[in-house]
């Protein structure tokens, strides 16, 4: 939500953002990032009850996968 608030500021729109998150999820997809660690990086909702365990992935992984992400 703070983002999506940060680029309405800037002059962006709703589709500025929905379009965000879509190449955000399809360069996660280009480096094979796991879907439950896509979606925990897009604070995108569980899709099942077995994703909900645990502490989720750590820092330093999400972190490596990010970088990987061509620009």
């Amino acid at each position: 939500a703070a983002i999506n608030k940060w680029i309405k500021t800037v002059g962006g729109s709703n589709d500025v953002i929905h379009g965000l998150r879509h190449s955000f999820r399809d360069r996660l997809r280009a480096v094979e990032a796991l879907t439950d660690m896509i979606d925990q990086l897009g604070g995108w909702a569980l899709k099942s009850v077995g994703q909900g365990y645990g502490d989720g992935y750590p820092i330093e992984v999400m972190s490596r996968t990010m970088g990987s992400i061509s620009r």
